[in-house]
């Protein structure tokens, strides 16, 4: 399977980018389409313990 670089909070609807796989995750707007408050890549494990759940985004 192809590596999903677009990802969304399903709950929020965040949305990010993970431009390598198991590589940082970066955010891009918020579920309002608002620019994130932090741009910083985050690790994988950082959106887990924080309670995100980020799936690939389906077109």
């Amino acid at each position: 399977m192809a590596h999903k670089r677009d990802l969304i909070d399903i709950r929020s609807g965040d949305e990010f980018y993970q431009p390598t796989p198991f590589g940082l995750v970066y955010p891009l707007r918020t579920g309002d389409g608002a620019p994130p408050p932090d741009q910083r890549g985050r690790t994988w494990e950082y959106f887990v313990a924080s309670g995100r759940e980020l799936q690939p985004v389906t077109s």
